[in-house]
């Protein structure tokens, strides 16, 4: 029965979670607000879609949980980032680098530039087994499981000795989460996985990454900007905009419950319609704004058509939340909270 208890409690306790996350850039004395108080929990075996325009702060928050931000300009000004509930922030360089590959990993937004040129596609994935010692293998059993790996990824073991520029941008892709998931993460965040693939390729990574989800049990945060792949892939949903979560719940609610921040309707307006006759799209107005000058009050309200006096001067709160679903958003005070 203690055994039993003790599980429960495992598996409903988060095992990655952003607390009130602050990172800023400092360049040229300017403070550039790349993350502004980002909170979210990722389960054990979950997927969460981290969603929104380039420059929304989603490729900086991975980067501060891998601790790969750069030193020289960047800085988590506050916050906290519990793995396992264990502070990641309080780790050592030389900790961190025992756990960034063998249990948090990345696969990295560009396959053409992540991968290093000069080294072939199998040295690559060795060198993580290697830098982790991986159970403590032979290199013979070493050189079998990067063979496993290719054929994993759905890529012929016989091609391990050859270079990237051999490679098609969907076979680097498939080598990155080979890379990636070489030590068998715990937690595995997918950046921008399908970009620059045609959608045949783009099927093939999603279900590959479903797919080892399932085998090895590991939880995902997709960062996106395609709001099918999140509700293909995900089972909850963060919106992100000018570096903090605006919206955030179940797939459920941002797909199908009633009410949504502005962002997040203009988001689904800008998604081609195949019953709309007019087949037009309705842009977002207006550009991201400056994370080095962001307005008073809400980010958006220089965007938002139902802008209201409030919003040009006061930061919303979370202003409407119904089970899971949160919404920070002048529009809704007063209402479900």
């Amino acid at each position: 029965m203690e055994d039993m208890t003790k599980k429960t409690v495992e598996d409903s306790t988060p095992i990655l979670e952003l607390d009130d996350l602050y990172v800023h850039y400092r360049s040229e004395g300017n403070i550039i607000k790349a993350v502004n108080g980002v909170s979210l929990k990722l389960g054990r075996r979950e997927t969460i879609g981290l969603v929104g325009e380039t420059g929304a702060g989603k490729t900086t928050t991975a980067l501060a949980v891998m601790q790969l931000l750069p030193d020289a300009t960047a800085r988590i000004d506050r916050g906290d980032i519990l793995y396992n509930g264990e502070s990641l922030l309080r780790k050592s360089k030389g900790e961190m680098r025992a756990i960034r590959g063998a249990l948090i990993s990345m696969i990295f937004q560009d396959p053409m530039t992540a991968l290093n040129p000069i080294k072939t596609v199998g040295a690559q994935i060795m060198e993580s087994l290697t830098i982790h010692n991986y159970e403590h293998k032979s290199k013979a059993e070493l050189e079998a499981r990067v063979d496993e790996l290719l054929e994993l990824v759905g890529i012929k073991a016989i091609r391990r000795n050859e270079y990237p520029h051999q490679f098609s941008g969907g076979m680097k892709q498939r080598v990155l989460i080979a890379v990636a998931l070489a030590c068998q993460p715990q937690v595995l965040i997918a950046d921008e996985p399908t970009t620059a693939l045609d959608v045949t390729i783009q099927a093939q990574v999603l279900a590959l990454i479903e797919e080892l989800k399932e085998k090895l049990g590991t939880s995902v945060i997709m960062i996106t900007h395609d709001l099918g792949i999140v509700a293909q892939t995900c089972d909850k949903v963060a919106v992100m905009y000018a570096g903090e979560i605006i919206e955030d719940g179940s797939v459920e609610d941002i797909f199908l419950g009633e009410h949504h921040h502005p962002y997040t309707v203009g988001l689904f307006n800008s998604i081609p319609k195949l019953d709309d006759e007019s087949n037009r799209l309705h842009p977002i107005d207006g550009l991201m704004p400056d994370p080095a000058n962001l307005p008073p009050g809400c980010p958006f309200s220089p965007r938002c058509h139902q802008c209201m006096e409030i919003c040009t001067r006061e930061h919303p709160a979370i202003t409407y939340q119904k089970g899971s679903h949160r919404i920070k958003c002048h529009l809704f005070a007063g209402g479900e909270g």
